[in-house]
């Protein structure tokens, strides 16, 4: 019985010895032959970074509220005088064009307009006959 005993914790420690081998084999040739330590130890780094950018993102968003809640909110002025006057000449120009049929390359040259102001422009007052 005692012989049998020492035989079963003989296999017992054998098994553990063998598992343990293939474990740190394992770990050292885990992730493409790059040994686990130094996979912890990047990934740790990479953990840092993150918390330190996580840190800095939220300082700016602290300053931007900051400067938001100082800032007054007034719109932009409106054009006056012969700014204003030409504006309204080009939209009116616009118009004309559009209800002309002309394309949207013209609207966008003679008018100034950006394409999506000469494309609402166009949908708008394009004759549809």
């Amino acid at each position: 019985m005692l012989i049998l005993l020492v035989l079963l914790q003989a296999g017992s420690f054998a098994l553990l010895w063998y598992q343990g081998r293939r474990l740190r084999r394992d770990l050292i040739t885990q992730a493409n032959n790059v040994p686990a330590l130094l996979t912890t130890s990047t990934l740790g780094k990479i953990e840092h970074r993150l918390d330190a950018l996580d840190e800095r993102l939220r300082r700016i968003d602290e300053r931007s509220r900051s400067v938001t809640r100082t800032l007054p909110l007034t719109p932009a002025p409106a054009p006056t005088g012969p700014v204003q006057h030409a504006v309204m000449h080009n939209y009116e120009l616009a118009q004309q064009l559009a209800r002309e049929g002309s394309a949207l390359e013209v609207l966008m040259e003679r008018c100034g307009l950006s394409r999506n102001e000469a494309e609402l422009v166009q949908r708008l007052y394009a004759d549809r006959s």
